[in-house]
């Protein structure tokens, strides 16, 4: 029997020593995972930090475009008013039958008129985005 126990108690703490260096290395290597995610999650707070900053970035470049889109907005409303005013004007001189050679100066004249009305809509449009 003594025999038998003193097998029994050499098996044992073999078992016991490799289950020891077993946990050290498990220990071990917790150890290496624990920093190296300590690690990661110091890296993943840098990108979010950084992609805060892309955003707040990008959002203000969207208000300063909300601007450009209305200045564009207003010029073409005041070209579409511009058109309107023209078309009544030519049709006021067509009809004008007092004057029929001036139809060629009426259209220089409504060019003019309207070039003018474009160099006011796109130095305000202008000044609006200067602004």
């Amino acid at each position: 029997m003594a025999i038998s126990f003193a097998i029994f108690a050499i098996a044992l703490s073999k078992l016991l020593f490799r289950a020891s260096s077993g946990m050290k290395t498990i220990q071990t290597a917790a150890g290496k995972m624990e920093s190296k995610l300590d690690g990661t999650l110091h890296a993943l707070e840098g990108t979010m930090d950084e992609a805060e900053g892309t955003m707040k970035d990008l959002e203000a470049k969207i208000h300063a475009l909300n601007s450009v889109f209305l200045s564009a907005e207003q010029l073409g409303d005041a070209a579409n008013v511009l058109g309107g005013e023209l078309d009544e004007l030519t049709k006021d001189y067509a009809d004008t039958e007092g004057a029929p050679g001036a139809k060629p100066f009426i259209r220089v004249i409504q060019g003019a008129e309207s070039a003018k009305g474009l160099l006011k809509a796109w130095k305000r449009g202008k000044a609006i985005y200067v602004k």
